[in-house]
Parts: C-alpha cells; sequence; structure tokens
C-alpha cells in the first residue's frame, strides 16, 4: 500500500475520532438530567416536612412554595437545555439514517419539551393542586400532552433505534424505559382516585426513568463514532477508511 494512502487511512480515522457540533450539542440531555434531578433534591432539602412519597415535583415550584423563585431557574435551564437536546437527537437520527419512525419519535420528543418548558413556565402549579383554578386546569391539560408525547416518544425512538443495525441496543434500553413509564403512568389513577399516599413516588418513577433515558441517551450519542459515516476498504492487514 503507497504511503500517500497510510497517511489518508490516518487522517480518516483522526476524523473518525472527532465529534461533530451535533454530538456535543447531545450532551446537553445528560447536563439536563442532572440539572433537574437536582432541584428534585434540593428542594426537598430546602422545604421542611417535604414528603418525596406524598408531594408532587410541581409542588416544589407551584405559587407560595418556598424557594420556588430559586428552583425556577433550575426548571428552566433544564427546559432549555431539553429542547437542545431534542433537536440534536432528530440530527443525528438523519444522519446516521436511523429508521423514520425514530425521527418521527424525536420530532414528539421536541413537541414534549417545548410543551413543557413553555406550558409549565406560564402556568405553574397553584395551592399544591387542590384547588381547580384556570392556573391548575392549565397545568393539568399540560401535563396530558406532555405524558401522551413522551410515551409516544419514547416508543417510536425505541423501535425505530430496535430496527436498526448498530442501534439495537439502546433502542431496547429506549423500550424498556417506555413501559416503566406507561405502568407507572396506569398506577397514577389508582393512587389517586384511592388517596393512597404515593402521588410523589408514582411521579418520581415515571419522571426519573425519562432523566435516566435522556442521560444515556445523550452520553450514547455522543460517543458513537463518526467512523460509522464511513466505508471500510481492506487492503493486506490495512483499514482504509473512505468517506461515503
Amino acid at each position: 500500500m503507497e504511503y500517500s494512502e497510510i497517511l489518508k487511512a490516518g487522517e480518516h480515522m483522526k476524523r473518525a475520532r472527532q465529534k461533530s457540533f451535533w454530538q456535543v450539542l447531545a450532551l446537553s440531555g445528560a447536563v439536563g438530567a442532572i440539572l433537574y434531578i437536582t432541584h428534585v433534591i434540593m428542594g426537598g432539602i430546602l422545604w421542611d416536612g417535604y414528603s418525596h412519597v406524598r408531594q408532587t415535583i410541581s409542588e416544589l415550584t407551584g405559587n407560595g412554595a418556598p424557594d420556588a423563585e430559586m428552583l425556577r431557574i433550575f426548571t428552566l435551564g433544564y427546559g432549555i437545555l431539553a429542547v437542545l437536546f431534542s433537536v440534536a437527537v432528530y440530527v443525528l437520527f438523519r444522519k446516521y439514517k436511523i429508521v423514520g419512525i425514530a425521527r418521527f419519535g424525536a420530532i414528539l420528543l421536541l413537541i414534549m419539551n417545548t410543551a413543557s418548558l413553555i406550558g409549565y413556565t406560564l402556568f405553574p402549579l397553584e395551592q399544591g393542586g387542590a384547588v381547580l383554578t384556570f392556573g391548575n386546569f392549565m397545568h393539568l391539560a399540560i401535563t396530558a400532552i406532555v405524558v401522551i408525547a413522551t410515551v409516544g416518544a419514547l416508543f417510536a425512538i425505541g423501535y425505530g433505534l430496535w430496527l436498526t443495525k448498530d442501534f439495537r441496543g439502546i433502542g431496547l434500553i429506549t423500550l424498556i424505559c417506555a413501559v416503566i413509564i406507561v405502568l407507572a403512568g396506569v398506577a397514577t389513577p389508582i393512587v389517586l382516585n384511592n388517596e393512597l399516599p404515593y402521588a410523589g413516588l408514582v411521579e418520581r418513577i415515571t419522571i426519573f426513568t425519562l432523566q435516566l433515558w435522556m442521560f444515556v441517551l445523550s452520553v450514547y450519542l455522543y460517543r458513537l463514532p463518526r467512523i460509522m459515516d464511513m466505508d471500510v476498504k481492506r487492503v493486506g492487514l490495512m483499514e482504509v477508511y473512505k468517506e461515503r
């Protein structure tokens, strides 16, 4: 093999190790997940007597809650990062030619995170959700949209990744998370209708599962090698990478 071909192969391999802008942007999902969980933990510590088992996460940033203004900075930052993550997911799914249904799921993810960012900012929970005010009604309506879009997004993304070569592992993880979220969602009305003191617990199973999935997919996409963009041609004992 000629020396120039060896140099060219080395250059391609070096470029393969570099991260694209969209791969770096995908890390916004991991940062956002950490920020969200931090606000939940911090809110519980600052609110004397707050119960993570009985009380919902929305109560931490609801009108009249102690330290709500400070905690809303965390949720605002999370919302922005989640939207950026959704855009990065869609772009990378197109780049790596993930099956179309997964790209549709990425659009649902973007819709969900955008609705969450705008809706919860405009309509924070009032009076702990005990009274059906206009603000609480809108909060519940946004929650319904977010839940439906979340379930649809995870199943679509999981199935699309499962159908795509080299992405079946992350697809399976996504589908498992989707099933857990559905099961927790089914448990929520049962807990509320029977006035069981576990509303906060079932909500955390749902939301923390979503945050875990965001973190895992975020890191996965960041670590995704650009070598997948190249064809491999073997020459003797060497591998020459030729861009598509």
